[in-house]
């Protein structure tokens, strides 16, 4: 049995629209005559239409005109279909033969003109034109473990333009705290049906590591459906520099002035005030070393209330984007803080004006970004 049997043996199935309980099998469709073929389609097209990536439709529609982009993960061609009779150059990939089958069926049958591209064990999109203006994946390769999605990704990536558009659906993290904190090969059994193998939640630092080194840049990041979604949309610029992990520096153990909280080890404490200071860090005596741009790992456990963590310059002025607001959760936060700026201090603050907070670093590295 190859890596990938398991999942295209699941993935011949689909959502029936947005419903987890209707599933629909890509060759059961195949058998019909072309009149029920169609109809069958056309009806959990419109159900899919209604539903959560519908409503993304108008956002997407004028961009997508005249511009080519690559689905990986199309499903049977509900949404990217859409488009593609809206003058989008739609390339579907799909690890599923069957369902690549009903999309150009269907094409032919509404005479829509699409390309179709069936990912094989190698992963490979080197067949593909190299000059796609955005891929797209919803809901898909969420579906395989981390370290094969990776590869699927960077292979699809290198098919984009430069300034071309990386958008995605994910289930977010949020979720899957709420449906258990399951493990990711059984998590799948409540998202999308008992024969689903794997699922994995992701938020947008978790989906550039998967693109990395690439140089991305966010233009949406948002829930949907109360936090059952996210829908990410980041600007490809190119590929970075390729880091040594092993260079980084522990910030953990450096000495902290607390400006109004207080602190046992690294555990911290604060008091109530929508921006009120707890302590930080001086990174500067840790810099000699390491070369711009910058990025700050930490693992937090927020006990209670809601914390700012971010990075500061000399004049204890915010670097662009470099605050992130983490409310308390039973299990540690993964974060991430990016500058292209020197930092010169990783501050903490309160970020409630009526609570305090608590919190553990439990790790916190800088290092080259």
């Amino acid at each position: 049995m190859s890596a990938l049997d398991r999942f295209r043996e699941k993935w011949r199935e689909v959502p029936g629209g947005d419903d987890v309980d209707h599933r629909v099998f890509s060759d059961d469709l195949l058998s019909l005559p072309d009149e029920e073929f169609l109809a069958r389609w056309d009806s959990i097209s419109a159900r899919r239409a209604a539903g959560v990536v519908g409503r993304m439709e108008p956002l997407y529609r004028d961009f997508f005109r005249g511009r080519r982009v690559l689905e990986l993960g199309g499903g049977l061609g509900f949404d990217g279909l859409r488009f593609a009779a809206q003058d989008a150059h739609w390339t579907f990939a799909d690890i599923v033969p069957s369902n690549l089958s009903v999309i150009r069926r269907i094409a032919a049958l509404k005479g829509i003109a699409v390309e179709c591209h069936l990912i094989g064990e190698d992963l490979s999109f080197e067949a593909l034109r190299p000059d796609y203006d955005a891929i797209i994946v919803i809901g898909s390769i969420h579906h395989i473990p981390f370290d094969i999605a990776r590869s699927e990704a960077l292979n699809a990536l290198s098919r984009l333009k430069v300034g071309g558009r990386w958008i995605e659906l994910v289930y977010p993290r949020e979720r899957w705290l709420r449906e258990g904190s399951m493990p990711f090969d059984t998590w799948g059994t409540r998202t999308d049906g008992e024969r689903t193998p794997w699922v994995e939640w992701h938020d947008i630092e978790k989906v550039r590591r998967r693109l990395y080194p690439a140089i991305l840049t966010t233009v949406l990041d948002f829930e949907l459906a109360s936090n059952s979604h996210r829908w990410l949309d980041l600007r490809y610029t190119g590929m970075g520099r390729t880091v040594d992990p092993t260079k980084f520096v522990d910030v953990v153990g450096q000495p902290v002035v607390l400006e109004g909280g207080n602190r046992n080890g690294w555990a911290f404490s604060g008091s109530k005030g929508a921006f009120r200071p707890i302590g930080r860090v001086d990174l500067r005596p840790l810099l000699t070393n390491l070369n711009a741009p910058f990025a700050v790992d930490l693992i937090l456990h927020i006990n209670e209330g809601i914390v700012g963590v971010g990075l500061v310059d000399t004049n204890n002025q915010y670097l662009a984007d470099t605050e992130v607001i983490l409310e308390s959760t039973p299990d540690p936060r993964f974060v991430t803080l990016r500058s292209a700026e020197t930092p010169s201090f990783l501050v903490f603050r309160n970020r409630h004006e009526d609570h305090g907070s608590t919190f553990v670093v439990r790790s916190a590295r800088l290092r080259e970004a």
